[in-house]
């Protein structure tokens, strides 16, 4: 299993999927765009907890983390280097986020993960060009 973080501007979404891309859990909270980064991180991740615990698991259940955010992220480094609509600026989202959760954390630029998505299980499932 998995996570899945969608940080946003408005709202903050969090999904638990199984290896087959099966959405087993799901919640919303508004993003309170005001508040401090670090903020917005114990948000994001409390939500991921509380739905793990949602659907009946636990943290030793899931793989990984993955975040899509708005900006300029650096993916290898899991740093989150510009947002411009949240107080995102230099933050080590990767390590911030393992504070609360102990796994690995992928962090990526949110159209490039809806592109990824579409291409895995949306409108460009299995087009190959």
């Amino acid at each position: 299993m998995y996570i899945g973080i969608d940080l946003g501007g408005t709202n903050i979404k969090v999904g638990l999927v199984d290896s087959e891309g099966n959405i087993l859990e799901k919640a919303s909270i508004p993003t309170n765009a005001t508040s401090t980064s670090e903020d917005i991180i114990k948000d994001m991740a409390t939500l991921a907890l509380q739905v793990i615990e949602q659907a009946g698991f636990t943290v030793n259940d899931v793989k990984s983390i993955g975040i899509g955010s708005p900006g300029t992220p650096d993916c290898e480094n899991g740093m989150l280097i510009y947002t411009n609509n949240l107080p995102f600026r230099n933050t080590p989202i990767r390590a911030e986020i393992q504070k609360y959760i102990n796994l690995p954390v992928h962090l990526n630029n949110d159209a490039n993960c809806a592109a990824l998505g579409e291409a895995y299980a949306g409108a460009a499932k299995d087009v190959h060009h």
